[in-house]
């Protein structure tokens, strides 16, 4: 009989938060530098919001990765369950988060924020969305950092290296 493989180990939640961070900066540079690229916005601070709610998750222990009823991209169940974990953005969650969320959900049903679809979609306008995103970040933010120091994780510190290879040089050969 056949071993079992231990479950794979699920990122901790500062490294989910980390990464959507990059995705939100990533949106407001570009919104920033030219907002007629809007559907390229939308999906990155759609992708921003679904890590930040994964890292709150994370930081409640929760497994994603590793657990096929997280590994997804439907921000509206994350949301919920970070609602029922307590996660409070701000005083009108129910009209501000939520309807942002819903929005970014349906405009994004059959991967509609990376390939073109004939659906058409109710979008939040992006002053509105930047703010939302970044009101969630800071009310994730805290939960992280309190489970990272519990666990001991020191943010910045190396787990992982990357490598960026460049194009090959290719030396002329005699008789070409």
């Amino acid at each position: 009989m056949a071993k079992k493989s231990a479950p794979a180990a699920d990122t901790h939640a500062i490294s989910f938060l980390g990464f959507g961070r990059q995705y939100q900066k990533a949106a407001n540079l570009l919104y920033e530098a030219d907002e007629t690229l809007a559907i390229p916005i939308y999906f990155l601070y759609s992708h921003a919001i679904e890590l930040a709610l994964k890292a709150y998750l994370r930081a409640a222990n929760l497994p994603i990765l590793a657990d096929k009823k997280r590994k997804h991209h439907q921000i509206g169940m994350l949301y919920d369950e970070c609602k029922k974990l307590g996660l409070r953005i701000g005083p009108d969650d129910a009209t501000n988060m939520r309807n942002i969320v819903d929005m970014l959900e349906d405009a994004n049903e059959d991967q509609g924020l990376r390939y073109f679809n004939a659906k058409g979609s109710g979008f939040p306008q992006l002053s509105w969305l930047r703010d939302a995103v970044e009101e969630l970040f800071l009310a994730v933010a805290p939960s992280v950092t309190k489970r990272a120091q519990a666990d001991g994780v020191v943010p910045g510190k190396i787990v992982k290296l990357n490598f960026t290879i460049g194009k090959p040089f290719l030396t002329p050969t005699k008789g070409n």
